[in-house]
């Protein structure tokens, strides 16, 4: 009965709580794949989402993360379109807000969510530059706080700090380590930084100490980390833990993606799930409607759910009992790794049948683990 209630009620249970994410930017120069990568691990109170290939009326054709509704064509969560331009935010708060007076004297057209204003960047932009003077004619709705993370196929890449009326943005090329993280809080914003830190430093500490250039699975193994600042790592003892800020982890987590900024063949390596409870896939912009069966449908986005409902029992507002033992068994079971050529497969219908097959085989493991803890 557990596990039905929380699967029924997904996206409605956690309604009050606030969205939040985890991300990080890495330059060309730091990236395998000679092209910048976008991470971002998804936290929300509303998991029903799907990879859907859209081609707009006008503009360019993408591949994202959007919600698994009838309007899904006009929201977008993360995704790339086909010249290479990659787009994801993470939520914000305490950036400048302008008075109600300043509000209406300005007469720009209004966006009105983070998800349109990244859709529109998809849909109609081809650089990071081109995406900043879109910024500049338009306002936010009031009291609009946000990251952008973007990045394109020259290499450009930044992040955005955005607010109603204004924004600043961040030229990730010019840090020295060669990339830029972003949680729930922002550089420009007046007032503390809350609990994202913790999650903005952990990543930060694990990426600098990392060798070599990064890999888009690097980001996955990130996305399933239970490491924390204060605790270590929280799965090492028996210990109670209750608690839902300090890994990146967590019990709102719903997926996660690494988009490959490449002009010849954009690409991201996507979980559409808990990236403890679930492997990521190779999606190709090129492959158009061909996306893996388990995240273009709910397959991967239901066993997650029957997982957190396993491995998180809510305490109190945003305060959630993590079950070690199921996590640990569920982290056990050998997680299929799908390579992501740098070019296209020529039979991706093949390519992707496979995915299939590895991710079913998976599947059936993980929930064998998850039922047992349920019953």
């Amino acid at each position: 009965m557990k596990k039905f209630l929380f699967v029924l009620l997904a996206g409605l249970v956690l309604a009050a709580e606030a969205l939040a994410c985890t991300s990080a930017i890495v330059t060309a120069q730091r990236s395998s794949e000679g092209a910048p990568l976008l991470w971002k691990h998804r936290d929300s109170s509303f998991s029903k989402t799907r990879v859907e290939y859209i081609t707009p009326k006008k503009g360019f054709s993408y591949t994202a993360i959007v919600p698994d509704t009838k309007n899904f064509k006009r929201d977008v969560y993360a995704g790339i379109n086909e010249k290479g331009l990659g787009i994801f935010n993470t939520a914000s708060h305490d950036l400048p807000e302008a008075t109600q007076e300043e509000y209406d004297a300005c007469t720009l057209k209004r966006v009105r969510s983070f998800m349109t204003l990244m859709a529109y960047g998809l849909r109609r932009c081809s650089t990071v530059d081109e995406f900043e003077e879109y910024l500049k004619k338009t306002k936010r709705s009031k009291g609009f706080d946000t990251n952008i993370g973007i990045g394109d196929a020259t290499g450009a890449v930044a992040y955005f700090e955005v607010w109603d009326l204004g924004y600043r943005r961040y030229d990730v090329n010019e840090r020295s380590e060669g990339f830029d993280v972003r949680s729930n809080f922002s550089f420009a914003a007046s007032g503390k930084r809350g609990f994202s830190e913790r999650r903005y430093k952990v990543v930060m500490k694990q990426m600098k100490a990392h060798s070599g250039n990064f890999k888009p699975q690097d980001f996955l193994a990130y996305s399933s980390s239970y490491n924390s600042i204060k605790f270590g790592d929280i799965l090492a003892n028996d210990k109670p833990y209750v608690c839902n800020n300090h890994s990146v982890a967590r019990a709102t987590s719903v997926s996660s993606v690494v988009m490959v900024c490449d002009s010849k063949c954009p690409r991201m390596l996507v979980a559409n799930g808990h990236p403890a409870a679930c492997p990521a896939v190779p999606v190709y912009v090129q492959a158009k409607n061909e996306i893996p069966e388990c995240v273009h449908t709910s397959k991967m986005r239901v066993l997650s759910d029957e997982f957190r409902a396993t491995a998180y029992t809510k305490k109190a507002k945003k305060k959630y009992q993590l079950n070690k033992e199921v996590v640990r068994a569920v982290l056990k079971v050998k997680k299929p790794v799908f390579e992501m050529p740098k070019q296209m497969p020529a039979n991706i219908k093949k390519f992707n049948a496979k995915i299939d097959k590895g991710y079913n085989k998976y599947e059936r493991k993980v929930r064998k683990v998850v039922n047992k803890y349920a019953a």
